[in-house]
């Protein structure tokens, strides 16, 4: 019971020490300097807190008020706590592993070429960007701008989270009376994030429909980075 009172106490002084560490820069003003110096003093303020705390509820709470053994209770209360927190991570990625989750899921913008035959308002009516994998379905964000490239053919800008740990994944493009058009990522099941754009791509795949009508020019393409 000592320890987790220990424990207790520890949290309340890092808290504490922290939120002291936070007032002191805010005094000191707003500029980058100082947010710099409470990013570094913040978390030391914290451990310093924590450990005080811990320390000194073992010496008005413990048995052994020596100095050494207030010092051995309180190592083992750090290591204890480092532990438990260790654990708790590794457990955490465990499962978010085993879900197929990321614990950021990064992004993916796209831009999607149309051909001279797109009107502006059917896209912005009707337009829909869905992403596809063997997990899950999401909906894109597509910017209300158009963007035009240098031979004007409109181009779809937006965004779609990556939530799943998974190599299959595709962009479906759907247009008012048009087939939906496929576009496979080549991306890793883990993407890291990138700058620049990758290459143009064409459509992958065009699931035909009955509503459909023909497209005499179909040259969809895509290209897309990872935020």
């Amino acid at each position: 019971m000592l320890y987790v009172i220990s424990i207790l106490a520890g949290v309340l002084g890092a808290l504490g020490s922290w939120a002291a560490a936070a007032m002191i820069a805010a005094s000191l003003g707003s500029g980058s300097d100082n947010l710099a110096a409470f990013i570094v003093i913040g978390p030391l303020a914290g451990v310093a807190g924590f450990i005080t705390a811990v320390a000194l509820t073992l010496t008005l709470k413990g048995d052994d008020r020596t100095f050494r053994g207030v010092a051995v209770r309180s190592l083992g209360v750090v290591l204890m706590v480092g532990a438990l927190a260790a654990g708790g991570y590794g457990l955490r990625t465990a499962a978010l592993k085993h879900l197929g989750l990321m614990a950021k899921a990064p992004a993916v913008e796209f831009e999607i070429r149309l051909p001279r035959t797109a009107t502006s308002a059917d896209l912005k009516r009707e337009a829909q960007v869905e992403l596809l994998t063997d997990q899950n379905q999401t909906l894109a964000r597509i910017d209300d701008s158009l963007r035009a490239t240098e031979d004007g053919r409109a181009v779809l800008r937006g965004s779609v989270p990556l939530k799943f740990r998974t190599s299959d994944r595709m962009v479906v493009l759907s247009l008012p009376g048009q087939a939906q058009r496929a576009f496979k990522l080549r991306l890793p099941p883990n993407p890291s994030p990138s700058d620049e754009f990758g290459p143009w791509h064409l459509v992958d795949r065009i699931a035909s429909t009955d509503t459909a009508r023909s497209v005499p020019d179909d040259s969809f393409a895509i290209r897309y980075r990872v935020l």
